[in-house]
């Protein structure tokens, strides 16, 4: 038997890839610079045109917390809206923190706190570049998706709407925790350096729950990453430990915290708009907004603050029934993907998982807003960079269409994304817009009456707040701004009559408090004055217009000790205002206290130069 020897050779041969955009990477430092532009590009109109909006006036022009570092342990003792006296259960320490640094170097120009937060959102997408580079191990997945994320328009409203500063925080921590606990598990062994990675990891962690809620679902995201890019053998890894269940007792911590010693309720019951709706009927609203924000995140028009969707009455409504069915088809497709894709399964696991807490499971005010895409969009942007990924390898004529298409889709979420920023710059603009969308808003026609009385306008003010009304007869809101508008044109009887109203609605509203006291001194009833201002104090005691008030009442009865001293306590809540400096220049000269006089006068007139009292204080004095 003859045997028949075969040779072959001693290494076997590689196929000789192709140099091309596929295959070649090219340096992260050029992504960044990328990134960067690209990001300073699409938001160049926030920085230039950007104002206040909403909920600015409560967290930074009325808020006396965040213009003292002295106040750094009230920001992390006390709920979010604290410093304006608006009542409220959110605890973001490190939003407070950020807009208390702006406000050291900007104090209220609107200009450095729009730069924070489109540089906050630019650092979140090269965040973003790095995260899907190191799960994917390409990088064109990794730079198509981080520059959908840095450029698309439905993602514009947190970094427009500085009062969403929470939500770019957030996303921060949440990537760079991500990123540090995936390195650590990547770590060739346990050593200082994989344990400064993990702790680094849990650090982020806090920071990013400190900063909004929703980073509660961390542990789960990180439990889904285990789940996908952990072989079986390794996922329980005796050198390298998975270690999750530090972060599900830190979410355990801070649940139980919340629920005790920083839970802000008072024993209230805290109302929400869709917790009077059965669970089952939220569920099944919520598929409807499900498919809305697939849609928005293809095709983002139409966008406005204040969505109005219709609760869900049956499941055999068309809308709803056809809701349900495409969760259920994109249910079927995830499992297929499961076992086919992990990098996929991901993808789609970050896009439902990180929009879970805001699917009304947990009653909330609205069924649907904009910003809460923010985190979950980096799901669904990495589905569609893997899939064009795939499609771009096929052929030179299929990677050709690719860059095209991914060009236009820049180029056009891009320019979209600038012009909302000329709407989110135009107060009037945004709050129209909304009424386009929501006829039934009498949010919207409450500001648009703020702008309107502010403009001197004061009659269409007061067709707006009367629309407002009409709409929702019981809102405090409504009556207070009536009030203002009718005190302005000295029909006190009137503003009287409704700042009552408001004080009967809410009898926590500080401010109508406040204006009740400024018409009883119009009238010469100053007990009753000062009652309603200690009732406004006593509600909000950083509310600095009710301490110059009562400063004003003493140094007109001539009591100049007792009013420096409310003075000095308006001035010590918010030092930036002319009027409060103007005012105790006013005492100090009755009282003969030239020298004090001169220097609180003259630091009125550093704060504002046309301040009336302070020139002609000074004149006095020379």
């Amino acid at each position: 038997m003859q045997v028949q020897l075969l040779s072959r050779a001693p290494y076997p041969m590689k196929p000789k890839q192709k140099s091309n955009l596929y295959t070649k990477i090219i340096p992260h430092y050029l992504i960044i610079v990328l990134i960067f532009v690209l990001g300073i590009l699409v938001y160049h109109r926030s920085l230039l045109k950007g104002v206040f909006l909403f909920d600015d006036n409560g967290l930074i022009i009325e808020n006396p917390l965040i213009k003292n570092f002295s106040y750094l342990k009230d920001i992390f003792t006390t709920h979010l809206f604290h410093g304006s006296g608006i009542y409220s259960n959110f605890y973001r320490p490190m939003q407070s923190l950020s807009f208390m640094f702006d406000y050291h170097f900007w104090e209220l120009n609107p200009f450095g706190y729009h730069l924070s937060s489109v540089l906050i959102h630019i650092f979140s997408a090269i965040l973003v570049y790095f995260l899907i580079y190191i799960l994917s191990k390409k990088q064109y997945i990794a730079l198509v998706t981080s520059l959908l994320f840095c450029v698309h328009t439905v993602l514009s409203w947190p970094v427009n709407y500085i009062a969403s500063r929470a939500d770019l925080l957030s996303m921060f921590f949440f990537l760079l925790a991500m990123i540090l606990y995936i390195l650590y598990k990547q770590h060739i062994q346990l050593d200082r350096r994989s344990w400064f990675l993990f702790l680094s990891s849990i650090v982020c962690f806090v920071l990013s729950i400190l900063s909004k809620e929703v980073a509660a679902v961390l542990p789960f995201i990180l439990l889904l990453y285990l789940w996908c890019f952990s072989s079986p053998q390794k996922r329980f890894e005796k050198r390298l430990p998975n270690l999750i269940w530090v972060f599900f007792i830190i979410l355990g911590i801070y649940i139980l915290l919340r629920m005790t010693v920083l839970d802000f309720t008072e024993g209230k019951l805290l109302e929400t708009t869709t917790g009077k709706i059965p669970l089952y009927n939220r569920l099944l609203t919520t598929s409807k907004v499900f498919m809305i924000y697939l849609r928005l995140l293809f095709l983002p028009v139409g966008l406005h603050m204040e969505w109005n969707i219709e609760p869900a009455r049956s499941i055999v409504q068309d809308e709803v029934f056809l809701s349900v069915i495409g969760l259920f088809i994109i249910g079927v497709f995830g499992y297929f993907l499961a076992r086919r894709s992990k990098l996929k399964f991901f993808a789609i696991g970050w896009f439902f998982i990180t929009l879970l807490p805001f699917s009304n499971i947990v009653p909330l005010n609205y069924f649907m807003g904009e910003g809460w895409l923010y985190v979950p969009a980096v799901g669904f942007f990495m589905l569609i960079a893997i899939y064009l990924f795939d499609l771009k390898g096929k052929s030179r004529l299929h990677s050709s269409i690719v860059s095209i298409v991914v060009s236009l889709l820049i180029a056009f979420y891009g320019f979209l994304t600038i012009k909302r920023a000329d709407v989110w710059a135009d107060p009037v603009k945004l709050y129209n817009e909304i009424l386009r969308y929501s006829p039934t808003s009498s949010k919207a026609r409450v500001n648009l009456g703020v702008l309107l009385a502010k403009s001197g306008s004061h009659d269409e003010a007061i067709k707006k707040y009367k629309e407002a009304a009409m709409l929702k007869p019981d809102d405090p809101g409504v009556h207070a701004n009536l009030g203002t508008v009718y005190a302005n044109k000295k029909m006190y009887d009137m503003a009287l009559e409704e700042f009552k109203k408001a004080v009967e609605f809410n009898p926590d509203d500080y401010v109508a408090h406040n204006n009740i006291g400024i018409i009883y001194k119009q009238r010469g009833k100053i007990k009753e004055a000062i009652e309603e201002y200690k009732k406004a104090l006593v509600i909000n005691p950083n509310y600095t217009l009710t301490y110059n008030n009562i400063g004003n009442i003493y140094l007109d009865s001539g009591q100049y000790d007792i009013a420096m001293d409310f003075y000095k306590k308006a001035i010590n809540l918010d030092p930036n205002k002319a009027a409060f400096h103007g005012n105790l220049g006013k005492a100090y000269r009755k009282k003969g206290m030239l020298k004090e006089a001169r220097e609180a006068f003259e630091k009125a007139l550093q704060l504002d130069p046309h301040h009336k009292d302070a020139i002609n204080g000074l004149k006095s004095l020379n």
